[in-house]
């Protein structure tokens, strides 16, 4: 089962800058790895999945979304020093 967004954000939350990092980079390697076998499924290779691969593809690209605007905001508290 995939959460929200939201939710998903607010478990990253008390992550330190370097840890978000780790886990944009983690994201990434799903997202593009999904992106580079996307044309190389066929009808056997079909198999029913829950949540499917192009469902956790939208929701890590959504998570995606989320973590980029946490880091800047963790990068601008951390190194920056505004809140």
């Amino acid at each position: 089962m995939m959460i929200s967004s939201y939710s998903y954000r607010k478990e990253q939350e008390h992550k330190t800058y370097k840890e978000l990092l780790n886990e944009r980079k983690s994201l990434l390697e799903e997202i593009i790895n999904f992106e580079k076998n996307i044309d190389k499924k066929t009808n056997e290779d079909i198999e029913i999945i829950c949540p499917s691969p192009e469902v956790v593809y939208q929701c890590n690209l959504q998570y995606l979304s989320e973590l980029c605007d946490l880091i800047a905001e963790k990068y601008n508290h951390e190194f920056i020093g505004l809140k």
